[in-house]
């Protein structure tokens, strides 16, 4: 199999494998840390362990451990853990949306990914895969602060801290070929994601804020730009952090779709070289 090489660079610094690990075990032990204080109980192998024997745990057994206690616990009992929080997040989007007009002034967070031994045909195979919930476990592995994850028609629902700040929401995100796009494509994209959401406790609460990843293809690789589009009144602070959380979870995202790369892939590539998608 190709050797993979994952380059990520957000506002113009290159993130080194050893910058997107230190940045997940922080995010790890921040979810373990406030789920210990919700009352959630940890377990790792099958055995209970103390939130603080896991936050003692190396950076991969720690993940496991988070990943193994979510599964456990499943979407019903996270939600009710997480009950009063997701008010707060709620109340936050709510306050933000209600002083936005929708598309004005947004706030871009870029992040850019430039890959070789993973084609553009291997990523969307494992994209597919992620939506179909094929591996229950795979949303945990790719980021510590997804709680809830469905892939569902014309889109997916998720819980997941935005931007590392606040606190985790729980979201229906719309994603479709026709999806309303918040800036032109550049001339090199063959093919974008691009959408927007709403909140899952009320949704006719527009979110007010668009997600639009943009996939080039190129010799044995591909580059990805991707970029989520805040409301002007969202805080500064969330624009970073989610720069931050996406060079996690597409660092991740990448590494696992090389791992499992198969003859869909290469199908699904053949096709892309003779179609043009927006």
């Amino acid at each position: 199999m190709t050797d993979l090489s994952i380059k990520i660079t957000l506002n113009g610094q290159a993130l080194t494998r050893e910058w997107i690990e230190s940045k997940e075990l922080e995010r790890t032990h921040h979810v373990v840390q406030e789920m210990a204080d919700l009352g959630a109980e940890f377990t790792y192998k099958g055995q209970p362990i103390s939130p603080e024997d896991l936050l003692a745990l190396p950076f991969e057994s720690a993940k496991e451990a988070l990943i193994e206690t979510k599964l456990t616990l499943g979407k019903d009992s996270i939600l009710r853990l997480y009950e009063s929080k997701l008010v707060e997040s709620d109340e936050m989007w709510r306050t933000i949306v209600a002083n936005t007009v929708k598309g004005r002034n947004l706030q871009p967070a870029y992040v850019e990914v430039d890959v070789d031994g993973l084609t553009l045909g291997d990523f969307l195979a494992f994209n597919q895969s992620l939506n179909k919930m094929t591996d229950p476990a795979l949303p945990f592995k790719i980021h510590p602060e997804h709680f809830v994850f469905a892939g569902v028609h014309g889109g997916q629902e998720v819980m997941e801290m935005v931007g590392q700040y606040g606190e985790p929401t729980y979201q229906k995100l719309f994603i479709h070929p026709g999806a309303e796009k918040p800036t032109a494509l550049d001339d090199d994209t063959k093919m974008a994601m691009a959408g927007d959401g709403v909140l899952m406790s009320d949704q006719t609460v527009d979110m007010k804020m668009y997600g639009m990843h943009q996939f080039k293809m190129k010799k044995g690789g591909l580059r990805i730009k991707l970029g989520v589009f805040f409301p002007e009144t969202a805080p500064e602070e969330m624009i970073l952090g989610h720069q931050e959380h996406l060079a996690v979870e597409f660092y991740n995202s990448l590494t696992f779709a090389h791992r499992t790369k198969s003859f869909k892939g290469r199908v699904l590539n053949t096709i892309l070289k003779f179609k043009k998608f927006d």
